[in-house]
């Protein structure tokens, strides 16, 4: 009888201390998820977030560091190589053809708030277009395209930070545009919705990525959005960005913010180079 009184009492503590765990775990997530923008997917609903105020709990130091890069999906396995040969990491950090679960957790980094848009679904692993920042974004959305001959998706993340010694936010669109048709219908209707998003925004803008510009259409249209926004191109000298038929193929855009330093480094690791800027907020 005893030995059984015990087994109760036994299976009466495991189950308080379950019931303890489960109350932890959920509270805990509870609190990452509240520390997680929802992703608002498409154009709508992206208007309807960037309506809401944000928060001014973490902002970007109003001098940051950025790099954009096409990583390939990560078919080369040592592509983070070329991200850890500065001694000061970027505070943001715009992959194109990314994919998750991401290997930044693995990394002893400050930057590790990941927003990612579901694009090309590859064989082994979900692509797309992930911003990492140093600081948590109060918005995060994602916007679909789709190539004009493929129908496969091409994928743009929208995020928005605070900026120290800023009375404005920075909305950062991070770009992969689509890439195979004859014409422009395509490319122009995926300007489009980005447009739609940055002229609802006033303050500091970057918009950056993969933008397939490989022929002289491709940047007379980026050339309109450049005039309508009040847009500058980041110059790199000198200039190794990839190319296709003597055109560069990644841009960084910018507008109330100044450049104080831009390279390019020539990389193996993917069939695009990677771009690293400075900036400062005015």
């Amino acid at each position: 009888m005893l030995f059984g009184q015990r087994r109760l009492h036994v299976r009466s503590c495991i189950q308080s201390l379950l019931h303890s765990t489960l109350v932890f775990c959920s509270l805990f997530s509870s609190a990452l998820s509240a520390d997680v923008p929802p992703i608002a997917h498409g154009v709508t609903s992206c208007l309807a977030a960037m309506s809401r105020p944000g928060s001014n709990v973490s902002r970007l130091p109003s001098t940051f560091r950025l790099v954009t890069w096409n990583i390939e999906k990560g078919n080369n396995p040592r592509w983070m190589e070329d991200l850890e040969v500065y001694q000061h990491r970027p505070q943001l950090l715009l992959l194109q053809e990314a994919y998750i679960p991401s290997p930044f957790a693995s990394l002893v980094w400050p930057v590790l708030h990941e927003s990612f848009s579901e694009g090309y679904r590859a064989p082994k692993r979900q692509t797309g277009v992930m911003t990492i920042s140093s600081v948590r974004p109060h918005l995060h959305c994602a916007l679909t395209a789709f190539e004009p001959w493929l129908t496969t998706p091409k994928a743009t993340t929208v995020t928005r930070y605070g900026l120290a010694k800023s009375t404005e936010d920075l909305l950062v669109v991070n770009a992969h545009m689509v890439n195979f048709e004859w014409g422009v219908t395509g490319f122009r209707e995926q300007w489009g919705e980005i447009d739609q998003i940055i002229r609802n925004h006033q303050g500091p803008l970057i918009v950056a990525g993969d933008f397939n510009t490989w022929n002289s259409a491709r940047m007379a249209v980026l050339s309109e959005v450049k005039a309508k926004h009040n847009l500058q191109s980041v110059s790199f000298m000198p200039d190794s960005r990839t190319t296709a038929f003597g055109l560069p193929l990644d841009h960084v855009l910018f507008r109330k913010l100044q450049t104080t330093k831009a390279a390019v480094m020539v990389s193996n690791k993917s069939d695009h180079n990677s771009l690293w800027v400075h900036l400062t907020s005015n």
